[in-house]
């Protein structure tokens, strides 16, 4: 599989049409290991849209000023992403998680959870709706 080790995670292709983002424990998650690990993803596939899971381990350190602007706009992921999923080890970073993306709405379906194979088997049923 093809794969990328950021400062903050490890961004890997899990099958044609998903990606997975997985956050280093410890890491401060801020709009500079954002921007990374989206660079990291349009990297891995350029253009094609494909579903993506987000992973943040309980201890990640989430700088609140993430909450001020769209990471997703700014970058054009809409292009590229079909679905997200947000996989949250810990019930802080899943209120934020859900408090962004009502501040930030995107043009792709996203998702908040705490099991990371509910949220896979999520992705892939929005990926076989979408014609993958």
């Amino acid at each position: 599989m093809q794969r990328i080790e950021t400062n903050s995670a490890v961004v890997q292709r899990v099958s044609p049409h998903v990606m997975e983002c997985r956050y280093k424990p410890g890491v401060k998650v801020d709009a500079v290991a954002v921007r990374e690990n989206l660079q990291a993803r349009k990297q891995l596939d350029g253009t094609k849209a494909y579903g993506v899971i987000g992973i943040f381990p309980e201890d990640v350190d989430f700088d609140m000023s993430l909450l001020y602007n769209d990471h997703y706009r700014e970058a054009g992921v809409d292009e590229w992403t079909r679905v997200l999923a947000i996989v949250s080890e810990g019930m802080l970073f899943e209120r934020l998680a859900k408090l962004y993306f009502t501040y930030h709405p995107t043009n792709f379906s996203t998702k908040v959870f705490n099991d990371l194979e509910e949220a896979r088997a999520w992705v892939e049923q929005c990926m076989s709706e979408h014609g993958r």
